[in-house]
């Protein structure tokens, strides 16, 4: 979905800036509905959906993943996204080039933060 909102963004617009700045919106829409959805999917293959369950894990999850989302992921996926434009990169290949290495390193930092969640409160997620 994003590589074709993007494709067609670049239709009518030339400025690197806006391409890049609808990758990550869309990217941010996109994350958002894929979290929520797994996150059901998963209470019910465990069979014990729980609608508190799935709040307790949005308070944890919800500001770590925002952060890490702002500062790390949005963030480098701008960076990257731009810079690849700019060396005159085709829109969807630089796209998908800098959504794998900014959710590469989101992976990463959010796994961090898991271990430290469970190290400090014992939570999991």
């Amino acid at each position: 979905m994003l590589h074709w909102c993007v494709f067609w963004l670049s239709k009518f617009a030339d400025n690197n800036s806006i391409i890049s700045s609808a990758a990550v919106l869309s990217s941010l829409a996109g994350a958002s509905l894929f979290w929520i959805l797994m996150s059901v999917y998963d209470e019910k293959k465990r069979k014990v959906f729980s609608l508190q369950h799935i709040t307790t894990d949005i308070g944890y999850f919800t500001p770590g993943a925002f952060l890490i989302a702002l500062l790390v992921y949005y963030l480098s996926l701008f960076l990257f996204s731009r810079h690849l434009l700019t060396q005159d990169y085709r829109v969807v290949s630089s796209v998908i080039i800098s959504q794998v290495m900014a959710f590469t390193m989101f992976l990463a930092v959010m796994n961090i933060y898991r271990f430290y969640l469970k190290k400090f409160t014992g939570e999991e997620l």
